[in-house]
C-alpha cells in the first residue's frame, strides 16, 4: 500500500467514532434536533435578527415554531445583502468569509452564508463518516489508488473580501486532506480550482486516463458523471494521441496561461496510450470504464429519483456491475440533510446534528411543520431548515420521500422540488410524472436518449407542453410522430387528469423537439463560460428560464 493510501486508511478508521455517534443520535432523533435548535438561537441571541424574535427567551421548538416567521430567501435577503458588504452581527454572530453561490436554477443565483460550523459538518461527513463507512462495506481496497474528483471549486473576491462561490472552494481547502489533493486525485490544480471560464472537461478526462490506478470517481451528480465519459467516447483519439505524445490538442479552447501550466505537468506515455487504443478500437456497446481502470471499484454521487436515470444508464451502458454506486445523500449550499447509508441503495440516513429541520406536506396547503421524530413512512415532506448560516426556518423548496427508519431516523429519498413541471389549466403535472413518462417511452420504442426537458408553452393557443429529447441512437425507421404520440399517451397515465384537457382541448396535443447532438453538453460550456460551477449544474429537465427557452428552441435538430 502506497504512504497515500495507508494515510487514507488512517483517516477513515478515524471516522469509525463518527458511525458509531450518528448510530447513537439516530436513536433519539428528535433530543438532538432539539439540542441543534437550542444551540443556534443561544449563539445568535445577540445579533439583530436574534433580538427581533427574543431567541433568549426561546426554550423550545414549539415557542421558535410560534415567534419565526417561516422564511423564503427574498425575505432574508436585506439581512444578508448586509452581511455580503461585511457587517457583522446581522443574521449570525460569527464574521462569515465566504458566500455559496447556488446553482440559480429558479433564478437568479443567491449569496448563502458559510458558517465554520457548516464546514465541520460537511467534513466530518463527506471526508471521515464516508471513508468509514465505505471502508466497512467493501475493504479497504478503495483507498489503495487515485480517484476522479469532478467536484471543482469556483470563487470570487467580494469588494467586503469574502469570497463567493462554489463550497467545494472552501471545502477544498479545509479538508483534512487538502494539502494532498495533488496525490490523491487524477485531476490537477486547473481543473479542481479553475479560473472562472475555463472548460475543464478536457483536464478531467486526459489526466483521469492517464493514470493507470483509478479506484473511484465522484460528482455531484450522476449526470455530471455520465457527461465524462461521454466526452471520453466522443473524443478518445484526440484524448490517445495527446497521451501519447505528451501534448494538447490545439482544438481544446483553454487560456495559453493554462494551456502552459498544463503542458508543464504532462510527458508522453506511448504505453498507457497503446493501452487506451486497444480498449476504444473494441468499441462502447458493452460496460467498458473497468477496461480502462481495471481496480474502479466505486462511484460516489447524489442520489433520488431525478438523477436515478443517469445513474443507470451509467451502471448499464459504462460501469457494470462490478462497479459499486456509493450515494451522497441530500445536502445544499443551505444545509446538510442526511448521509450515505448502504452500498448501491440510495436510500440516505438523515443526522439529527446537520442542522435543525422541519417538514410541510407538500400537497395540503394549511399542513403544519413537523420535526424529523414524527415523520411517517412512504410520505413525501417539503423541507423547511434553520441552518448554521443564518438561514431561520427556511423553505428550501425540495421534497424528500421517507422509506423507511434505521432506529428512530428516517431513512429518505430526494424526490423533487416543490411545485409542479408544468400546471396550466390546472392539471399540476409533477416533475415525477415527466420523468415517468419519457423513460416509459424510451423503453417501449427502443432507443436510447442522453437528456430531456420538458416547457409549458403558456403563450401558444392553446397553451401545450413542449418536451425537448437529445438521442444518442434510434431504432431505424422511428418517426418524430410515432415518439410523440408515445409521450402524449405516457403523460396521461403518469396524470390521469391530462386525458381531460387533452380531449377537451383545453392543451393543444404536446410538441415534440429533437435536439442537435451535445446540445446539453453545449448548454453546460455556456453556463460555464457564464460563471456557474460544473458541479453545482443540475440538468435541466424543467425549463425554468428565458435562457433556457431560446437555447433548446436555436438546437432543434434541422
Amino acid at each position: 500500500m502506497s504512504a497515500i493510501g495507508f494515510m487514507m486508511k488512517m483517516m477513515a478508521r478515524m471516522g469509525q467514532s463518527h458511525v458509531k455517534k450518528l448510530e447513537e443520535m439516530s436513536k433519539d432523533p428528535g433530543k438532538v434536533q432539539k439540542e441543534i435548535l437550542l444551540s443556534v438561537l443561544e449563539e445568535n441571541k445577540d445579533t439583530e435578527y436574534g433580538r427581533r424574535y427574543g431567541f433568549a427567551d426561546i426554550h423550545s421548538i414549539e415557542e421558535y415554531q410560534a415567534r419565526v416567521p417561516i422564511n423564503e430567501y427574498d425575505d432574508l435577503a436585506p439581512f444578508i445583502e448586509r452581511m455580503v458588504r461585511g457587517e457583522d452581527n446581522v443574521l449570525i454572530k460569527e464574521h462569515v468569509t465566504h458566500f455559496n453561490k447556488t446553482s440559480g436554477t429558479l433564478g437568479l443565483a443567491k449569496h448563502i452564508p458559510l458558517s465554520q460550523r457548516h464546514v465541520s459538518v460537511c467534513g466530518k461527513y463527506f471526508a471521515l463518516h464516508s471513508g468509514a463507512h465505505i471502508s466497512n462495506q467493501i475493504g479497504y481496497g478503495w483507498n489503495n489508488g487515485k480517484g476522479i474528483n469532478l467536484i471543482e471549486g469556483r470563487a470570487e473576491v467580494l469588494e467586503s473580501g469574502a469570497t463567493y462561490g462554489a463550497a467545494s472552494s472552501v471545502m477544498n481547502k479545509k479538508s483534512p486532506f487538502s494539502k494532498y489533493m495533488n496525490k490523491l486525485y487524477t485531476s490537477p490544480d486547473e481543473a479542481k480550482n479553475p479560473d472562472p471560464g475555463v472548460l475543464t472537461r478536457y483536464i478531467h478526462a486526459r489526466f483521469a486516463l492517464a493514470e493507470r490506478k483509478v479506484t473511484y470517481i465522484q460528482g455531484t451528480f450522476s449526470s455530471i458523471i455520465m457527461e465524462m465519459f461521454m466526452y471520453i467516447m466522443h473524443n478518445h483519439e484526440m484524448l490517445v494521441n495527446d497521451i501519447k505524445n505528451g501534448t494538447i490538442d490545439e482544438s481544446v479552447n483553454l487560456p495559453d496561461s493554462v494551456r502552459k501550466s498544463l503542458l508543464g505537468k504532462i510527458k508522453p506515455d506511448p504505453a498507457r496510450a497503446e493501452e487506451l487504443r486497444r480498449v476504444f478500437d473494441e468499441g462502447f456497446d458493452g460496460p467498458w470504464a473497468r477496461k480502462i481502470w481495471k481496480n474502479l471499484q466505486y462511484i460516489i454521487t447524489a442520489g433520488g429519483a431525478n438523477f436515478s436515470p443517469y445513474t443507470d444508464k451509467l451502471k448499464k451502458n459504462i460501469l457494470g456491475p462490478e462497479v459499486h454506486v456509493f450515494y451522497l445523500g441530500v445536502s445544499a449550499s443551505e444545509g446538510f440533510f442526511s448521509t450515505h447509508y448502504i452500498m448501491d441503495e440510495s436510500p440516505s440516513i438523515m443526522v439529527p446534528d446537520g442542522c435543525f429541520m422541519e417538514f410541510l406536506d407538500p400537497n395540503d396547503e394549511k399542513a403544519v411543520c413537523i420535526t424529523m421524530d414524527k415523520l411517517e413512512k412512504d410520505k413525501c415532506y417539503e423541507f423547511i431548515i434553520t441552518g448554521f448560516g443564518g438561514l431561520y426556518r427556511y423553505r428550501m423548496h425540495d421534497v424528500i420521500r421517507v422509506v423507511g427508519f434505521h432506529n428512530k431516523t428516517p431513512l429518505i429519498e430526494f424526490e423533487t422540488r416543490a411545485g409542479f413541471a408544468a400546471n396550466l389549466r390546472g392539471e399540476k403535472t409533477s416533475e415525477t410524472a415527466v420523468r415517468h413518462a419519457v423513460l416509459e417511452t424510451e423503453k417501449k420504442l427502443g432507443f436510447d436518449m442522453f437528456d430531456y426537458s420538458i416547457y409549458p408553452d403558456s403563450e401558444a393557443d392553446p397553451p401545450t407542453y413542449v418536451i425537448f429529447l437529445e438521442l444518442n441512437s434510434r431504432p431505424e425507421g422511428l418517426a418524430n410522430e410515432e415518439i410523440r404520440e408515445c409521450l402524449q399517451e405516457e403523460l396521461i397515465k403518469a396524470n390521469v387528469g391530462l386525458k381531460k384537457h387533452f380531449g377537451e382541448g383545453h392543451l393543444a396535443p404536446i410538441r415534440l423537439v429533437i435536439l442537435q447532438p451535445e446540445t446539453y453538453m453545449l448548454y453546460r460550456e455556456v453556463m460555464i463560460m457564464k460563471g456557474a460551477s460544473a458541479s453545482q449544474l443540475k440538468p435541466i429537465n424543467v425549463v425554468r428560464n428565458e435562457f433556457q427557452r431560446k437555447f433548446l428552441f436555436g438546437l432543434e435538430e434541422k
